[in-house]
């Protein structure tokens, strides 16, 4: 897993060190910093994909801007020429890379990029040298091929490479929109029911194991063949050929499509197939996660994804505005982190770990929850300017 962040002159980040856990939970006041963060990673990831261009940028969820306001730009102060990302992983290797544009309005330019690097798997992918290269040694290194294949899948620095910003978007989630191609989801939520069709048995039964976090649900299909459109379940608004059932409505018509279907269990079902799939990235960042989820709905999720990322070794990042995801939080785990970030003074984003919860205690004498320490301010991360 990626152990360590340090972000430097990036956006409203002029300096910033994070120690990550498994599941990183930021919050934080409108425009204080929250996604920037998400958005370095994006960088990051596209400097290992030697690609870092508006597009391949624009597919993993960053959004994109001149690099005079990408760099961080503070009044009083000289604007540095480069932002810098240093990753520290959980095997001490690291990456670090410096980004520069010798135009700073240039908007098109793919952006070039500094790398300095300690790897292993590197030291195994290297190539021999035609100067001293045999058959024998040729040999060799065809055989380790295989091994190296292996490790790039599971090695840290790779999975990095298909990080990736879920921000929702319900239309592009009922498959009428087409704004990323990504695969197998789009960044909006673009082919969900492609990804569950995906599926394999297991994963699809630990999927319906959480048909119980909505009410009415007896259970989603898939259907492959379309033949429902042609039969009127829906209308010719979405591609989704994903179809719910309602157990309070008669068997013989209780059937109907994602069109029809509330945008609550869209973004429960995302959520949860992009823990579950194989097919996702190992490590992804989700922002505004709360968004269309009922309060409570929201804690008892926020429970089931800290136990998935366990379970299927995945690691998260998240932004929310909703209090009710704290109380999902066990801050008890070291696994589990949960960060404010403000802006200081000068505008700079700073992020600071809330490691346990504070002692108070409600006119009852109860200690209040997260949710509760966070509106009445003991958290910090709210406005303060009214």
């Amino acid at each position: 897993m990626l152990q360590e962040i340090t972000i430097k002159n990036f956006k409203s980040i002029v300096s910033d060190t994070i120690e990550l856990g498994r599941i990183n939970v930021f919050i934080g006041e409108n425009g204080c910093g929250k996604s920037n963060i998400l958005e370095a990673m994006g960088f990051a990831s596209a400097a290992l994909d030697e690609r870092v261009d508006n597009e391949n940028l624009i597919s993993k969820g960053v959004r994109v801007a001149k690099p005079s306001l990408i760099i961080s730009n503070f009044k009083h102060k000289k604007q540095a020429n480069k932002f810098s990302i240093h990753l520290t992983f959980e095997d001490k290797s690291f990456f670090e890379f410096d980004f520069t544009k010798k135009d700073k309005d240039d908007f098109y330019n793919e952006w070039e990029v500094e790398k300095n690097t300690r790897t292993l798997v590197n030291n195994l992918v290297a190539e021999p040298q035609a100067t001293y290269e045999t058959p024998a040694l040729r040999k060799f290194h065809e055989g380790l091929k295989p091994l190296v294949e292996k490790l790039k899948e599971e090695y840290p620095h790779w999975v990095l490479k298909k990080y990736i910003i879920y921000l929702l978007n319900t239309p592009a989630l009922r498959g009428s929109t087409h704004e990323s191609k990504k695969e197998p989801l789009g960044i909006y939520g673009e082919g969900l029911d492609l990804l569950l069709a995906s599926l394999d048995k297991e994963e699809m039964s630990t999927l319906k194991s959480y048909k119980y976090l909505i009410n009415w649900l007896d259970d989603f299909f898939i259907d492959v063949q379309n033949a429902l459109k042609y039969k009127g379940y829906k209308a010719n608004h979405s591609n989704s050929v994903l179809y719910f059932m309602d157990k309070h409505m008669p068997k013989s018509n209780n059937t109907f499509s994602l069109e029809n279907a509330n945008e609550g269990i869209l973004h429960i079902l995302f959520y949860l197939a992009a823990m579950i799939s194989k097919r996702t990235p190992k490590f992804f960042a989700i922002d505004n996660i709360e968004s269309c989820l009922n309060p409570h709905l929201c804690r008892h999720l926020m429970e089931e994804i800290c136990k998935l990322a366990k379970s299927e070794d995945k690691q998260l990042l998240i932004t929310t505005h909703n209090p009710a995801i704290l109380d999902g939080l066990n801050l008890f785990d070291d696994e589990v982190r949960l960060f404010e970030v403000k802006r200081n003074d000068k505008g700079h984003t700073q992020t600071r770990r809330i490691t346990l919860k504070p002692e108070v205690q409600n006119d009852m004498g109860e200690r209040y929850k997260l949710s509760e320490l966070w509106t009445r301010g003991f958290l910090g991360a709210i406005p303060n300017q009214f």
